[in-house]
C-alpha cells in the first residue's frame, strides 16, 4: 500500500495519480449534505442504529458531514469505508485548515490514524460513531467485508478516471452487502454508473444535481441474489432488540471482561460467573505480560489475524487503561534462528513501518521492533476491568438448557442457576472439557513463569527464545514453558531453569534471584487461531453438510444452524492480551448485526465449526 500522490490546485487537493480533483465546489460540504447526507434523511425516523458504506473515503468530508448530524443524537453510526491511497495525515490536515471546516474531526481522525497496511482498521471515533477504514483495492476488499448496509455513497474519482471502482463485480459486491431497500447515492450519471447499478438489481433514478451539475444518482435495491457462498460460516441471528437483555459472561479473565464490557456499552446487562474466588486465575493472571502479534510472513492468514487483533488491542487499552497498568514502549522480537531471519527480512519493501520494522543491526540477534507493542500488568487490568460488573465467584459452569421464552437457564457447580438472553463462554483451558462433545480442536496447555529480582534495565519486552519484561514494582518476569495437556499447579524448578536458560543472551543467568514462579492454564486450538463467534449445532452441521465432499464448491447447501444466543471467546493461546479484543468486538458485531471487524476469511479461519467443516469437506467420519 501507498499513500496518496497529491498536490494543491490553488486551494483544492488533486490526485496526480488519477489526475482528478477530490473536490471540485467552493464549499464541498454542501455538495457532501446535497448528494450523500440527504439520503439519511428519507430513513431517519424509521431506527435507531445506521450502517452507512462507501468507495472513496478520500479526505472524509462525507463522513465529517455525517458525524456533524450525529453529534448531538442518540441514534448510532456505523460508517464503513473503502480506500486504495489513503491522504497522508499532514495533507489531510492542511485541507481542513483551507477549507476552514470540520477541522476538530480532521485532528481526532489523524490521531487514531491507522498504519498504512491492508485490510480493516475499526476506529470508536465517538460514542455513537464506528469508522471502519477499509485499505485496499475495491475489488479485493468488498468481498472480505460482511455487512448489510442502509446507505451506500459512490464517491469514488470519475469513472474515466478510475474506471476500476465502478466495476461489474464491485456493484455486484455492493448489491451483496445490502438489503432490499438500501439506498444508494452518487454524483455520477455515467452510462457504466447507471447500468451497473441496475445489472446487480437496483432501480435507478436520475434526480436534480448539485449546482452546476444536472443530475445526480440515485437507486434502491429491488431485488437481491440469496445464494449463500460458503453457507456453513453464513452469520448467525442477530439478537433483535438489546432493550432489557441480560448478557451471561462465563470466565472473568481478559477475554470475559473485554467481552462483558463491549456488550455494556452496547446496552446488555452484563452479569460475569467465575468459576474460581477472584479475577484472572488462568492465563491471564500474570504479574506482567507482553502485547505483542506474531508476525509471519507477509499474506499469512495467520500473520493477518495477529496484526488485526494487536491495532484493535492497542486502541482498546489505550481509550480503557490507565498509564499504570501498560506502557507503550514498542518491543523488540528477535531473529534467533535462520527461519525466523527469513520471515522478518520478507516484510522488506511491505510498507509495514508503521507496525514494525527488520533491524539487522540488533543484538545479539537481527530482529523487529514492533513499534506500539506494550508491556502490560494482565492481572491488574482484569482487576480495573472488572470494577463495573457484576462477578458471582465460585460459579463453576455445569449445563445449560434453551428454555421456551428464549432464554437460556445455565446450571453450576454450586447447585445455583442462572437465566439469560445471551450466553458468553470465555473459559480459556478448561474450554476443553465444556465442549469435549464438541468437534473443536482445543487442547489446555501449561505453562510456567519465573519471577525475578530485577537484573536487566530493559525499558521494553524483549522476545528470542524466551521472552524478558521489564521490572515492574521488584518483580522480572521471564517466560514462558509449555506442556501439552499436562496439570501441575506447583512450579517445577527444572522450569524455572529452562525459562533462565531461555534468556541467557541476556544476562549472566548464574548471578539471578528468583523469587517466584507462577503456573497457568492456556487454551490453544490446533490450527493456532482462536475459537471465536456463535457456537454452532453441531447434528445440524453434520446431517446437512455430510455430502460437502461432493458439494462444497455449490451455492445451494442450506444456511448454517446455530445454537441460538450462544458465543464463544477462547483459544487465545499465549497472546491473548491482544487476540481477546479482537474476540468482544467480533462477538458483539455479531450479536448486533454490525460489520464485521475483521475480514471474512479470517472470519472463517476463527469460526468454531471450521474444524468440523474441513473434515466433511474431506469426506472423513465425524
Amino acid at each position: 500500500m501507498k499513500n496518496a500522490n497529491l498536490s494543491f490546485k490553488g486551494q483544492i487537493p488533486f490526485n496526480e495519480e488519477f489526475g482528478d480533483i477530490y473536490f471540485n465546489t467552493e464549499k464541498p460540504w454542501l455538495e457532501s449534505e446535497f448528494v450523500f447526507a440527504s439520503a439519511l434523511d428519507e430513513i431517519w425516523q424509521s431506527k435507531d442504529s445506521f450502517i452507512v458504506a462507501e468507495t472513496g473515503f478520500g479526505a472524509g468530508l462525507n463522513f465529517f458531514t455525517l458525524c456533524k448530524k450525529f453529534k448531538n443524537s442518540h441514534k448510532k453510526l456505523h460508517f464503513v469505508s473503502i480506500e486504495k491511497s489513503p491522504i497522508k495525515k499532514e495533507d489531510l490536515l492542511k485541507i481542513y485548515e483551507i477549507l476552514g471546516i470540520f477541522k476538530a474531526y480532521a485532528k481526532k481522525l489523524v490521531s487514531l490514524y491507522p498504519p498504512l497496511i491492508s485490510g480493516i482498521h475499526r476506529i470508536n471515533f465517538a460514542p455513537n460513531i464506528t469508522l471502519d477504514l477499509c485499505y485496499g483495492e475495491a475489488d479485493q476488499i468488498l468481498p472480505e467485508l460482511d455487512f448489510s448496509a442502509d446507505i451506500w455513497f459512490l464517491d469514488g474519482f470519475a469513472p474515466s478516471k478510475n474506471g476500476s471502482i465502478w466495476s461489474e463485480d464491485v456493484f455486484k459486491q455492493i448489491a451483496r452487502l445490502s438489503r432490499v431497500g438500501t439506498i444508494v447515492r452518487t454524483y455520477s450519471c455515467a452510462k457504466m454508473v447507471k447500468d451497473g447499478l441496475k445489472n446487480a438489481g437496483f432501480l435507478l433514478s436520475l434526480k436534480e444535481g448539485y449546482a452546476r451539475k444536472r443530475q445526480m444518482s440515485s437507486a434502491v435495491l429491488e431485488k437481491k441474489d440469496e445464494n449463500l457462498k460458503d453457507a456453513w460460516f453464513a452469520r448467525c441471528e442477530p439478537v433483535a432488540s438489546v432493550k432489557g437483555k441480560t448478557a451471561l459472561v462465563i470466565g472473568a479473565g481478559v477475554a470475559g471482561l473485554a467481552t462483558a464490557g463491549e456488550l455494556a456499552k452496547n446496552g446488555f446487562k452484563v452479569v460475569i460467573a467465575e468459576a474460581k474466588s477472584e479475577v484472572a486465575t488462568n492465563g491471564s493472571g500474570n504479574h506482567c505480560g507482553a502485547l505483542m502479534p506474531l508476525v509471519t510472513k507477509p499474506g499469512v492468514n495467520l500473520g493477518r489475524m495477529h496484526i488485526n487483533a494487536f491495532l484493535q488491542a492497542v486502541r482498546f487499552y489505550k481509550a480503557n487503561l490507565p498509564k499504570s497498568l501498560i506502557k507503550f514502549n514498542g518491543c523488540i522480537d528477535y531473529a534467533f534462528d535462520d527461519e525466523l531471519v527469513k520471515r522478518y527480512a520478507s516484510w522488506q519493501g511491505q510498507n509495514a513501518e508503521d507496525i514494525f520494522k527488520f533491524d539487522e543491526s540488533l543484538k545479539p540477534y537481527s530482529g523487529i521492533f514492533i513499534k506500539e507493542a506494550a508491556y502490560a500488568r494482565p492481572k491488574e487490568i482484569c482487576k480495573f476491568l472488572s470494577s463495573n460488573f457484576e462477578i458471582l465467584f465460585n460459579y463453576e459452569y455445569e449445563s445449560r438448557t434453551h428454555l421456551q421464552n428464549g432464554k437460556i437457564n445455565v446450571k453450576f457447580k454450586n447447585k445455583k442457576s442462572l437465566e439469560a438472553d445471551v450466553l458468553i463462554f470465555c473459559t480459556g483451558s478448561r474450554s476443553s472439557e465444556i465442549f469435549k462433545d464438541y468437534d473443536m480442536q482445543i487442547s489446555s496447555v501449561r505453562g510456567q513463569v519465573t519471577h525475578l529480582k530485577p537484573v536487566l534495565k530493559n525499558e521494553l519486552p524483549l522476545s528470542a527464545k524466551g521472552y524478558i519484561c521489564p521490572a515492574v514494582k521488584g518483580v522480572q518476569v521471564i517466560g514462558a514453558t509449555y506442556a501439552r495437556n499436562e496439570i501441575c499447579d506447583t512450579p517445577k524448578d527444572e522450569d524455572n531453569a529452562k525459562n533462565l536458560s531461555d534468556v541467557s543472551e541476556f544476562f549472566d543467568t548464574s548471578k539471578v534471584t528468583i523469587i517466584g514462579s507462577r503456573v497457568g492454564y492456556r487454551s490453544y486450538s490446533g490450527d493456532r487461531f482462536p475459537i471465536i463467534g456463535a457456537l454452532h449445532n453441531e447434528e445440524f452441521y453434520k446431517q446437512n453438510y455430510k455430502g460437502l465432499f461432493w458439494s462444497k464448491n455449490k451455492d445451494n447447501n442450506p444456511k448454517a444452524s446455530y445454537e441460538k444466543n450462544l458465543f464463544v471467546n477462547f483459544a487465545h493461546g499465549s497472546r491473548g492480551l491482544g487476540t481477546a479484543i479482537l474476540g468482544a468486538n467480533l462477538i458483539t458485531d455479531l450479536v448486533l448485526a454490525r460489520p464485521l471487524c475483521i475480514e471474512r476469511s479470517l472470519f472463517y479461519e476463527l469460526h468454531p465449526a471450521r474444524f468440523l467443516i474441513r473434515k466433511l469437506k474431506k469426506g472423513l467420519k465425524v
